[in-house]
C-alpha cells in the first residue's frame, strides 16, 4: 500500500510542478527527491513506510512555500 501512495504522491507533485501551481525549481527538486525515495523503496534499499513519511514531509514543505514572484531583470549601466 505505501508504494501505491507514494506514486500518487510523485504524480501529484508532477502535476502541481506541470500546472505551476508551486514554486516550479522548489517543485522540481522536490519531484525528483520523491522519484529517489520510490525507486529506493522499490528496490527494498529504504522502508516503503518510511520513505512515505519522508516523501509526505517534502511535499509538504513543498506547499508551504509561496510561489516567488518573477525575478526582476536590472539593467546596468556604468557610473
Amino acid at each position: 500500500m505505501s508504494l501505491s501512495q507514494l506514486r500518487l504522491l510523485r504524480d501529484r507533485v508532477e502535476g502541481q510542478v506541470t500546472d505551476g501551481a508551486v514554486e516550479p525549481t522548489l517543485g522540481q527538486g522536490v519531484y525528483g527527491y520523491l522519484a529517489a525515495l520510490l525507486r529506493l523503496a522499490e528496490d527494498g534499499d529504504r522502508d516503503p513506510v518510511l520513505a512515505l513519511r519522508e516523501s509526505r514531509s517534502a511535499a509538504g514543505f513543498l506547499a508551504s512555500i509561496p510561489r516567488l514572484p518573477p525575478a526582476r531583470t536590472r539593467t546596468w549601466s556604468p557610473s
